[in-house]
C-alpha cells in the first residue's frame, strides 16, 4: 500500500511539474506572438476572447497565469530561504508590472485611435500625422512591454542585483 501511495505522490508531483513547464512555455509563446502582432490584430483577438468569455484581466490572462505559477511554486512562508529577493528588487518588479499594466491601457487607447483612422480618408495630412504618431506610440508601448518583461524575467532568474 505504501508503494502505491508513493507512486501516486510521484505521479502528482510529475504532473504538476509538467503542467508548470507547459504554463511557462505558453507564457513565452503568447508573448512572442503578441510582439509579432499589430495593435489592430491584438485588439481583434482580444475582442474575440472577450466574446468567448475567456479573457481575464487582459486578453492574454498573464496575471491569472502568473498567479497559478506563483502559487504552484511558492515556498512555504515558514521556510526561510537565502533566495528571497531583496526589498528593492521587489519594488523594481512591482514597477515593471505597473509598466505592463499601463502598456495594456495604452493598447486600448491606441486601438481606439486606429479604429477611428480606419474610418478616415487616409491621404489627408491629419490622418497621415495621426497614423505616424499612433504607429510610433504603438512601437514605444511594445518596447516598454518587452523591457518590463525582461526585467521581471531577470529578477525571477536572480540576474538583477
Amino acid at each position: 500500500m505504501a508503494a502505491i501511495l508513493a507512486i501516486g505522490y510521484w505521479w502528482r508531483k510529475m504532473t504538476v511539474a509538467a503542467l508548470l513547464t507547459e504554463l511557462h512555455h505558453s507564457d513565452y509563446i503568447i508573448k512572442t506572438i503578441l510582439r509579432a502582432m499589430t495593435v489592430q490584430q491584438q485588439a481583434r483577438v482580444g475582442a474575440e476572447l472577450e466574446r468567448a468569455g475567456i479573457a481575464g484581466e487582459g486578453m492574454t490572462r498573464h496575471h491569472e497565469r502568473a498567479a497559478v505559477i506563483a502559487a504552484a511554486t511558492a515556498v512555504p512562508a515558514t521556510v526561510p530561504t537565502s533566495a528571497s529577493p531583496a526589498p528593492h528588487l521587489l519594488d523594481i518588479e512591482a514597477q515593471a508590472v505597473d509598466v505592463l499594466t499601463q502598456a495594456e491601457h495604452a493598447d486600448v487607447l491606441l486601438q481606439a485611435v486606429f479604429d477611428k483612422l480606419d474610418q478616415m480618408e487616409r491621404s489627408t495630412p491629419a490622418a497621415v500625422a495621426i497614423n505616424c504618431f499612433a504607429t510610433c506610440a504603438a512601437r514605444a508601448v511594445a518596447l516598454m512591454r518587452e523591457a518590463a518583461e525582461n526585467i521581471i524575467g531577470s529578477l525571477k532568474d536572480g540576474g538583477a542585483a
